[in-house]
């Protein structure tokens, strides 16, 4: 078997932490497999709920790769499940950098809108005295 070099202490700490996170990355990922259906059926969270469904199905398949270390021990089988980790935050941190973005962009607006809505409130009684009021 193609056994990964290294102290014999950590490799098996290392595969005792695969074995414990094997069923918490299965639980999430059929969470979030449920959660990415449930906001595709709503139609209006279609790209969110498929993005979900993805993520769920990356947490599945490293938690099929997670016991698969914990069992064999070899270095295929820890590539997968960094592997899979990996795409997964990868595609946390990208979502997180869009929502940054979206919030940044969103609070703009709102600035401009509160100053916009400051200024109409100043010209109101000009338009009372317009239209005889």
């Amino acid at each position: 078997m193609n056994e990964i070099s290294g102290s014999d202490a950590m490799v098996q700490a290392a595969r005792t932490n695969a074995r414990g996170a094997r069923g918490w990355l299965k639980f999430l990922g059929i969470l979030s497999i449920i959660g990415g259906v449930s906001y595709v059926l709503t139609v209006v969270g279609i790209i969110s709920g498929a993005i979900m469904i993805w993520v769920g199905v990356l947490l599945l398949q490293s938690g099929g790769q997670a016991a698969l270390y914990a069992e064999r021990g070899d270095a295929a089988s820890l590539a997968g499940y960094t592997g899979k980790l990996k795409s997964m935050f990868a595609i946390w941190g990208i979502l997180a950098i869009i929502s940054i973005a979206l919030a940044v962009i969103g609070t703009i607006v709102m600035l401009i809108l509160i100053g916009v809505g400051m200024f109409s409130l100043d010209q109101i009684p000009n338009l009372f005295e317009q239209f005889g009021y």
